[in-house]
């Protein structure tokens, strides 16, 4: 088995907190300060809110993947070629859970933490194209299914042009 973004935990390299820490301790520094009048302690105390949720954010993503890794589906008869934790849109919400590519589908299951708790898979003949995308039109971390049925399904996942390579590798052996 290939093991995804899940085995590198790229949500817990240093780079991400720090990207975590600015993403959402900018704007909440921004409304500190508009709150308290002062610019600096508002920005301080953003900031290290920012790194406290980066780290809280990571080390639950960490418990989750392994968590999906002894509770992982049954895929009778096929192999697990990638998987890692990922979003998957229902709506408004990035409902969080665990992706897996298998020989035959692609599967998402949430986790327990979720208002919309639910499994979806896509057998990959029904797949007709994969997009890497960027969340929000800024973040290099969406993933879009496109199926026979016109249907899409967008993910929010850790590697998004390697997902979008492993799914494209899939698709292909599948049709030869």
């Amino acid at each position: 088995m290939t093991t995804g973004p899940a085995s590198s935990t790229p949500a817990n390299t240093p780079r991400s907190k720090w990207l975590a820490a600015l993403f959402y301790g900018f704007p909440m520094g921004v409304v500190f300060s508009v709150q308290s009048g002062n610019w600096i302690l508002g920005m301080s105390g953003g900031l290290l809110a920012g790194v406290v949720l980066g780290v809280l954010m990571a080390r639950f993503a960490k418990g989750q993947a392994k968590r999906f890794v002894i509770d992982r589906p049954d895929f009778a008869g096929e192999d697990v070629t990638y998987d890692g934790v990922a979003n998957h849109f229902k709506g408004a919400e990035g409902v969080g859970g665990y992706l897996w590519l298998t020989t035959g589908r692609l599967v998402f299951r949430s986790h327990k933490l979720n208002i919309q708790n639910h499994e979806w898979a896509a057998l990959l003949p029904d797949i007709v194209k994969v997009e890497a995308t960027k969340t929000l039109g800024l973040i290099p971390n969406g993933l879009q299914i496109t199926l026979t049925s016109g249907e899409t399904h967008k993910f929010v996942v850790n590697q998004n042009l390697v997902w979008q390579e492993a799914i494209r590798a899939a698709l292909i052996s599948t049709h030869t």
